[in-house]
């Protein structure tokens, strides 16, 4: 349901000219930004000059009416009049940096929707974490329907290839890869962001022009309270559309089952095994929840069953909490060949923690919540994918075995070697 008022854009004539609080300090060099804006008649303008503050941009916009602005989340050379991305004609401009920046929006805007947007904005912080390479800068409100995460990348090897539509293509490729590890761990963003070089986003200290509220950078404490808690602190225009508590439904033919959003806040426990094959030096067996977009467990387990005819993985077990699909191949299969198996299988996650960690710790609990309790059980489905077993040339893994058999699913093992030692390497985890 809309709005019951809306922000008049009109009221923004000269309030640039005036005093206002435009964040420029979380940008190392803003003058390597490019700057744009839209106009009241609904036109994009870019600045034809470089901007290095709020004296400089109220010159850039000139006599026009901004209603909402917006900077690059790359540095440039020159980001002045940047050719477009596809213009081939043109020389390629000089890629300096480019921010990893992670937009979550719920829509309509309220309150209630705001605060299902902050869990989820606080879940993937708590998540980037572990990725010690992407240094955490900010995370701003954007003035509407949800927030903005952005990050430094520490890796500076790309940015140095001297080849520059080839390092543009492999900032975005790596930016892809990161975004299908945060898709395949549940976390809900939006695509177009992440991996665009070309992307602007709404920049902090100005007015959204369809609520009138301003896009402000706020604390990770914050982050971490309900967002009832300190909705009253953020800025807005005078004439600002309120912001409801609940938006009502529309009333449709049919209903979904909504589910429920997960309590980030609550202190969370599982069982973890990791991948490796204890004992030996570089194997590791293939265990990894089956990603989202490959549908309901039958349909997952049914894709899966694909993969180990097409590998010839032998016998495969499966489990299921009840929307997900654990997969557990108990093989000792080299960590080099499971890296290509799993990149071309679409495993980015695993493909990332194998390359980088040498192996992954799989989680293979329910979650014990602080204070909600256990989530849904881990449930065995079966082991199928025996007929796979005659052309597997991979020896068993004793510890995977042995893992199968305590989580209700044992296996018929064949004349085919074993390797490793038997006692799974495990760990008890806590996060936040």
């Amino acid at each position: 349901m809309a709005e019951e008022s809306a922000f008049d854009p009109a009221v923004l004539d000269g309030y640039y000219s005036k005093d206002f609080d435009i964040e420029f300090s979380w940008m190392k060099k803003p003058t390597q930004h490019q700057f744009r804006w839209r106009n009241m008649n609904n036109r994009w303008s870019s600045s034809a000059r470089r901007i290095r503050d709020a004296k400089t941009f109220v010159k850039a916009v000139g006599k026009t009416i901004p209603t909402d602005v917006y900077v690059s989340t790359s540095s440039w050379l020159n980001p002045v009049e940047l050719p477009r991305l596809h213009d081939t004609d043109a020389s390629p401009p000089v890629l300096l940096d480019h921010l990893v920046v992670f937009d979550i929006d719920v829509p309509p805007f309220s309150q209630q929707n705001m605060e299902v947007a902050r869990k989820s904005a606080a879940g993937l912080y708590a998540w980037m974490q572990q990725y010690t390479e992407y240094q955490f800068s900010h995370v701003t409100f954007s003035g509407s329907k949800g927030f903005h995460l952005f990050y430094h990348d520490l890796a500076r090897e790309k940015f140095q290839i001297a080849d520059l539509r080839v390092r543009e293509e492999t900032v975005r490729d790596a930016r892809k890869e990161l975004l299908e590890r945060v898709i395949d761990a549940g976390h809900t963003v939006d695509k177009k962001i992440t991996a665009d070089t070309r992307r602007i986003i709404r920049l902090p200290g100005t007015v959204h022009g369809k609520t009138g509220w301003i896009c402000s950078i706020i604390d990770v404490e914050q982050l971490q309270r309900p967002f009832k808690e300190w909705v009253g602190t953020l800025k807005r225009h005078p004439e600002s559309v309120p912001m409801p508590r609940k938006v009502r439904a529309k009333k449709t033919l049919f209903t979904r089952k909504k589910k429920p959003a997960q309590k980030v806040e609550e202190t969370q426990m599982s069982i973890e095994v990791s991948t490796h094959v204890p004992g030996t030096r570089n194997r590791s067996a293939f265990l990894q929840w089956l990603p989202p977009n490959w549908g309901t467990p039958d349909k997952a387990v049914e894709k899966a069953i694909e993969l180990c005819r097409n590998e010839a993985l032998g016998s495969t077990a499966f489990w299921t909490d009840g929307e997900r699909t654990l997969m557990l191949v108990p093989r000792a299969i080299p960590r080099e060949y499971l890296v290509k198996m799993a990149k071309k299988n679409g495993f980015s996650n695993l493909t990332y923690e194998l390359k980088e960690r040498e192996h992954a710790w799989i989680r293979i609990s329910p979650q014990l919540a602080e204070l909600s309790g256990w989530d849904s059980d881990l449930i065995p489905i079966n082991v199928l994918a025996e007929e796979t077993n005659r052309d597997c040339k991979w020896p068993w893994s004793q510890a995977h075995l042995l893992l199968a058999e305590r989580m209700g699913l044992p296996m018929q093992k064949d004349g085919m070697d074993q390797s490793g030692t038997e006692e799974p390497s495990m760990r008890i985890v806590r996060r936040e």
